[in-house]
């Protein structure tokens, strides 16, 4: 590639600059003012290159590349910037009909182009290096891994694809095959068993190979001489990938949990002695996955009344009544709890306030509109405290925070009970 650094290089490019803004005084362009509209936040791009063509030295430009970098501005939008002031030099410079000239911008920007691009795929790879050392950590982190190892073995495929494209070596690239690698190996053998849902394990194949193909064209582009910029694309939408699947694979990691930890006789629920230890671990994979969680507390109004009024026998009846209720109406990676007697928490992966929120409603309405089927048939409601945990909302995870967490979900049941019952805050 050429060298636009080059003294003659410098100077030509610095001449076709100057005579484009002596053209825009009497002939102005609309690009012109395509280049004011992508002007964001970082000083303008003709400025820079003027600066680094008069001095020859290109650490303004870089700088400058380094900090859209590491705030995750879209190198595109810098692109985009780059490309107007580009093609704006080559129409004043084909307008005087110098063909050879236009050519030898033309490349010259081409080069200029790449060395800006590959600084910013740099500061990116460090940043992705850092995120995926972060996710594998909290995921190394967790007491019970169950098919979370699948993930910590995905992430360290991860690490090694940044490796890889740091090197810019090809033979040090991760399994590119997504049916040999640690996940793609298991996905094609046991995971049907797990996975009942057809169509759902299609689509965890179907994300997955396209993970997989996207590292396969960085592997087939990364040596070329203009790569930087297409490879900054398929590793940004290669993290994508990754994230989503680390989201699959979490929330067959619940499912997991369900089918394996010991319940209570009495509802088939999970115990509440491994509640804590869930909480532990999901805050961890929140951490991991960059997805909040949310906790549903909820327990029956009255319930004292019911078991003095019927008996405990119609009570536990009630509550094997409710426990169906929310099985029907619950995903199969949703995690419940007994956590008390007539109380339950529901651990909801993956899940915000709002989709929290809707799922409390549900099961609220569900509870209230099935009776109880006796004789005569009895009327229940339950009140609910909903609580949304974002993985920026915390850096350390222990115990503490956990009770902590618990204690504020109560805390809004015990709002939605003294403001009425049979409603959800």
């Amino acid at each position: 590639m050429l060298d636009w650094k080059s003294p003659e290089a410098r100077r030509l490019l610095e001449h076709l600059l100057s005579v484009s803004d002596r053209r825009a005084v009497t002939d102005p362009l609309e690009e012109v003012f395509a280049i004011e509209s992508a002007n964001v936040a970082w000083p303008r791009i003709r400025d820079c290159l003027l600066d680094t063509l008069r001095s020859g030295d290109e650490s303004h430009c870089l700088n400058m590349i380094r900090q859209l970098a590491a705030t995750d501005t879209p190198l595109m939008l810098f692109s985009h910037q780059f490309d107007v002031l580009r093609n704006l030099v080559l129409a004043r410079t084909l307008d005087e009909g110098v063909i050879d000239t236009a050519r030898q911008a033309m490349r010259l920007f081409d080069a200029m182009e790449e060395n800006f691009a590959a600084a910013y795929l740099a500061v990116f790879l460090n940043r992705l290096g850092t995120r995926n050392h972060l996710r594998l950590s909290h995921i190394r982190a967790l007491s019970d891994k169950n098919l979370l190892v699948y993930f910590e073995a995905h992430l360290e495929w991860m690490a090694q694809l940044v490796e890889a494209v740091n090197l810019r070596q090809s033979s040090a690239m991760p399994e590119l095959d997504p049916t040999q690698c640690r996940f793609g190996s298991w996905l094609e053998d046991e995971g049907p068993r797990l996975i009942r849902d057809r169509s759902h394990i299609a689509q965890i194949r179907k994300l997955h190979a396209a993970m997989h193909h996207v590292v396969s064209e960085v592997s087939c582009i990364m040596n070329h001489p203009r790569a930087s910029g297409p490879v900054y694309a398929l590793l940004k939408k290669a993290e994508s990938y990754s994230l989503e699947l680390g989201h699959e694979i979490s929330l067959l990691n619940s499912i997991v949990i369900m089918s394996v930890y010991s319940k209570d006789a009495l509802t088939g629920f999970l115990s509440r002695r491994f509640l804590d230890r869930v909480l532990l671990n999901q805050m961890e994979i929140a951490k991991a996955t960059e997805s909040p969680f949310s906790i549903i507390m909820f327990d029956l109004d009255h319930f004292k009344q019911l078991n003095d009024h019927y008996g405990h026998q119609t009570g536990d009846l009630a509550l094997e009544h409710v426990a169906d209720i929310v099985r029907e109406t619950l995903r199969q990676s949703d995690l419940i709890f007994r956590y008390g007697g007539e109380e339950f928490m529901l651990v909801s992966p993956s899940t915000t306030l709002t989709q929290a929120q809707a799922i409390a409603e549900k099961l609220r309405q569900r509870i209230a509109s099935c009776l109880l089927p006796l004789d005569p048939p009895i009327a229940l409601t339950a009140s609910f405290g909903v609580s949304e945990i974002a993985p920026g909302s915390y850096e350390v995870v222990d115990k503490h925070l956990v009770h902590d967490i618990i204690a504020a979900c109560d805390g809004r049941l015990y709002a939605a009970k003294n403001s009425g019952r049979n409603r959800v805050l």
